[in-house]
């Protein structure tokens, strides 16, 4: 379990960051690309707080919670309130490349990965809960060892 890991914000902790967020998930998930799909989600979030909150410090914490069976990661800042739940950039993954709008790729990819996201802004804080239910067996692909 990661409780409360604290980074300075910047892109070059964040190798170390994916490296401890990384081990906590390898203990529960069996399946390379379940595995490498958090581990985009996670970077993917980090990379957006690191760019684009303003703060100085980084919070993460990963755990697994038994009564729910599932992997629960929380990721908080200090910077300026911003929800990315209500991002409303409109993402067309059929779209060319060119043809596409910038930003919000990200934020489309992890809360069409994640079971469930909240978001709250508490005690000067950004916090972004993100949940991935894990299964005994292989049929979602997300199955813990």
């Amino acid at each position: 379990m990661l409780q409360n890991l604290t980074f300075q914000a910047k892109r070059e902790n964040l190798p170390q960051m994916l490296a401890q967020i990384t081990d906590e998930i390898s203990k529960y998930v069996k399946d390379e690309i379940w595995f490498n799909r958090l581990k985009l989600c996670a970077e993917e979030i980090l990379v957006n707080i690191i760019d684009y909150s303003g703060s100085e410090k980084l919070y993460i914490s990963c755990e697994f919670v038994e009564s729910e069976n599932a992997l629960r990661f929380e990721f908080a800042d200090e910077g300026t309130p911003y929800n990315p739940l209500e991002n409303d950039t409109e993402v067309d993954i059929n779209a060319e490349m060119d043809a596409r709008n910038i930003g919000g790729l990200g934020i489309f990819l992890y809360t069409t990965i994640m079971d469930k996201l909240d978001y709250n802004y508490k005690d000067g804080k950004n916090i972004l809960t993100a949940i991935k239910f894990l299964s005994e067996g292989d049929e979602d692909g997300c199955a813990i060892k």
